[in-house]
């Protein structure tokens, strides 16, 4: 059975590195941090949210850290991901205490903060990811 044009991309776009690059939590600065990994997956809209789904059921976890750095660079942020997004970090069993972007362009963190506004949390966007770890801890 011969796979369809879109079948074959879909197989080739998780080939992507940002696809298969984990998301983990991590030591840093005296706190933990849970740095979601959705860069790289370029305009895979559907994949950045396959990923999104399958890593949240490891950080909504009680015991994974309440600081959440998106790591958003070369992939598209549009409203299906942006949405996505806001619903695991808002309408989830888990509490964050600060959340930082990383890599999103000026129109994108507008639509993001309307997305999240009212959150129970402090937001910011930085586009330097060591600067990013900083601010969180």
């Amino acid at each position: 059975m011969r796979k369809t044009e879109k079948e074959l991309e879909k197989t080739d776009a998780k080939e992507l590195a940002g696809v298969n690059k984990k998301s983990f939590a991590m030591f840093f600065g005296g706190g933990e941090i849970w740095f979601e990994h959705l860069d790289g997956i370029y305009g895979y809209t559907d994949l950045a949210i396959e990923k999104l789904e399958q890593d949240y059921q490891q950080f909504k976890r009680p015991s994974m850290p309440s600081l959440l750095a998106v790591n958003l660079e070369e992939t598209m942020v549009n409203n299906a991901l942006i949405h996505a997004i806001a619903e695991k970090i808002l309408n989830g069993n888990k509490q964050f205490t600060r959340v930082v972007f990383v890599g999103v362009n000026i129109s994108a963190q507008k639509e993001i903060k309307k997305a999240l506004k009212g959150a129970p949390f402090v937001l910011n966007f930085i586009n330097d990811f060591e600067k990013a770890k900083e601010w969180l801890v």
